[in-house]
């Protein structure tokens, strides 16, 4: 098996290139080198001694650096946020919500209509003294869901308490 190997060599300054200072510098060039099996190759010169490790630091929280996020990153932190911010609002107002929904449970009763009864008759009767029958009329077709004032008898109607 052969391989090829490129050393540097110090040689004569090339004339295509500029002329050369007084004091002449040789120039690095490369040369290839036909290399066969076994081959080690020998360092042209001595080598720079490494600088002696740094010896390990155990990572303190003043040493630490500031997180930094790319752009991508704030985004998905963003996203995140407001994620969990839309899901704490939903999740109050639901609670909101349902007790709304038991306190205005609490304040109605059940009336069974009977034979001859109207919706006038029956607001009339739920009514508290100076109460606008009228508006308690519009307030048991919205808690019943009626979209005409006939009733039928045996019918169950939740009506405002008073």
């Amino acid at each position: 098996m052969s391989a090829l190997e490129v050393q540097p060599v110090l040689g004569p300054t090339s004339p295509r290139r500029r002329p050369a200072a007084p004091a002449a510098r040789p120039v690095r060039r490369g040369n290839l080198q036909l290399v066969g099996p076994g081959f080690v190759p020998v360092a042209p010169g001595p080598t720079p001694a490494r600088p002696p490790a740094r010896a390990a630091r155990p990572w303190t929280a003043a040493a630490r650096q500031p997180l930094r996020l790319t752009l991508l990153g704030r985004r998905v932190v963003a996203g995140v946020v407001l994620l969990a911010a839309t899901a704490v609002s939903v999740g109050l107002g639901a609670w909101a919500g349902t007790a709304a929904r038991h306190s205005a449970a609490a304040d109605t009763a059940a009336v069974t209509v009977a034979e001859g009864d109207t919706l006038w008759a029956v607001a009339s009767a739920a009514a508290l003294p100076g109460d606008d029958v009228r508006e308690v009329v519009g307030r048991i077709a919205e808690l019943n869901g009626l979209s005409s004032p006939q009733l039928r008898a045996g019918q169950q109607l939740i009506v405002p308490a008073g």
